[in-house]
């Protein structure tokens, strides 16, 4: 696969005043991907992009900016987000297709990350951060224990690294709201049918998150957490109508999503309740 895409953007603020302003950004984008058939029951692919995104209007607009040799002339004071990725990855069925497992390595560049400039005169004050690297691998499970016994379980690792900052103390540190490990597992199991073909099943599941460092400060970790769901489902005779009813967040855990400082902490939901239908035509 080979694609050149060319974005361009165009933002204005004040539009037809005396006073407006605007800034454009234009960009080409190449994306390249191969893959390839080992053998019936595995697949190799390998993938390179890269990605760009104008910075918001509301922080961006200002009277100049430094651009890269692909942007035009801007009002932008913040360059572009602009990142690459590359990622290597197979995909197989295993025991007769009864799983399917995936699995990637990958790498991921991004530069002129937009930041707090931690200015406790100016808490608005942003500023760009160099480059962040994220390098990592993730792996899916998915398949039938049983014909009747549904499992589905992942678990991911990425070591996200500040690689440049004005602050050379920051080089080498975590990058911020990244957890190192992150996994889920969720299993459902439909017991044999009642009566006329009326069926039950039942569902668990768990999904766990490393510990992170808040956007704005580094005087304190987020706790990893452990959150676990569940779910009952009834399917009507002839597999037409299934109602289910999930319960997010069983045992109330207070956890936390992200921060940016210990005054603004993002909490994750309490418990929840969901009852919901599906019927196929």
């Amino acid at each position: 696969m080979l694609s050149l895409r060319t974005e361009w953007f165009k933002d204005i603020t004040n539009y037809r005043e005396d006073n407006e302003l605007s800034f454009k950004n234009t960009a080409l984008i190449p994306r390249i991907g191969l893959g390839y058939e080992l053998n019936e029951n595995v697949n190799l692919y390998a993938t390179y992009l890269e990605g760009y995104q104008p910075q918001s209007n509301t922080v961006a607009l200002m009277p100049s900016t430094v651009n890269y040799f692909w942007a035009s002339e801007s009002a932008a004071q913040f360059d572009p987000l602009i990142s690459d990725l590359i990622e290597l990855g197979f995909k197989t069925e295993l025991f007769k297709k009864r799983f399917t497992w995936t699995g990637a390595l990958y790498q991921i560049n991004q530069k002129n990350i937009l930041m707090s400039a931690n200015d406790p005169d100016n808490p608005d004050l942003l500023t760009q951060r160099g480059a962040d690297r994220s390098r990592g691998f993730e792996t899916d499970l998915a398949g039938y224990i049983l014909p009747n016994w549904q499992i589905n379980a992942s678990y991911s690792f990425v070591d996200a690294k500040i690689v440049y900052d004005d602050d050379e103390t920051l080089i080498g540190e975590r990058k911020e709201n990244t957890p190192r490990h992150g996994g889920n597992l969720w299993t459902r199991y439909n017991l044999p049918s009642i009566g006329k073909g009326n069926r039950i099943g039942f569902g668990l599941g768990i999904n766990a998150q490393g510990s992170r460092i808040p956007w704005y400060t580094r005087a304190f970790k987020l706790p990893a957490f452990v959150v676990a769901d569940a779910a009952i489902y009834y399917t009507a005779p002839g597999n037409k109508l299934q109602v289910a009813l999930n319960v997010n967040n069983v045992f109330d855990q207070t956890y936390w999503n992200g921060a940016q400082t210990l005054t603004r902490l993002f909490p994750g939901e309490p418990r929840n309740f969901m009852l919901t239908s599906t019927y196929r035509f």
